[in-house]
């Protein structure tokens, strides 16, 4: 009978905060289930790992990476990694569209400690991971028959980085913060609130302002 432990599943966490990674560490200390061998702080510092990872584990706010775009870059990178997005924007807003994007679950960093062993095993085993909040969201838009559906119409208008950008407003940034939060210019972050203003048909940036700060809370 072969008692040999089962090969650990290689982990690569992108990621520009080091909690993040010794907090993954101490969760799975005494598992012989995953390993932590790999760290980069953008997405250009994991295009040449020592190996194509089993699991990428991606924070999809980590500058110069693009947002859910990333996911997609990550996907021609390591086409045989699975990948479980692990930020702190909301899921409501961003679950669906990342998983779309080719993700294989996503994960709040609030979540607690038993969610995140389990959406690694969920995604270890090739199943997606989303949490219950999600799941029902997304069973009730299919059955067609929950009050929740239409609840925010307006943002399917928005492109990604349109929506994380209502993201960081919600948030009370000025167009300075939300700039280097991105990793682009000024000048660029105004382009896109123009943009967003006349896909919502807003006429002023404190119409943006409110209706950034009222699906907030409509999500909340």
């Amino acid at each position: 009978m072969d008692k040999r432990k089962p090969t650990p599943k290689h982990v690569l966490l992108i990621d520009n905060q080091p909690v993040c990674h010794h907090g993954l560490e101490r969760i799975f200390n005494h598992s012989n289930e995953f390993s932590f061998n790999g760290f980069a702080s953008s997405l250009d510092d994991a295009i040449q790992p020592i190996q194509e990872p089993d699991i990428v584990a991606l924070d999809i706010a980590v500058p110069k990476c693009r947002g859910i775009a990333a996911i997609k870059d990550l996907k021609r990178r390591f086409s045989q990694s699975a990948i479980l997005v692990i930020t702190s924007h909301d899921e409501i807003l961003f679950a669906e569209r990342c998983l779309k994007a080719g993700a294989n679950g996503y994960l709040m960093k609030t979540a607690p400690k038993e969610a995140f062993i389990k959406a690694f095993q969920a995604i270890a085993k090739g199943h997606l991971h989303v949490s219950d909040r999600i799941r029902s969201r997304i069973l009730d838009r299919v059955n067609q028959h929950s009050s929740e559906i239409d609840e925010t119409p307006h943002v399917e208008l928005l492109s990604d980085r349109e929506l994380l950008i209502v993201h960081h407003i919600s948030q009370s940034k000025n167009n300075q913060e939300i700039a280097h939060e991105l990793q682009i210019s000024r000048k660029s972050i105004e382009s896109h609130r123009s943009r967003i203003k006349s896909k919502l048909k807003l006429d002023s940036p404190n119409e943006l302002i409110r209706f950034a700060m009222c699906l907030r809370s409509s999500l909340g």
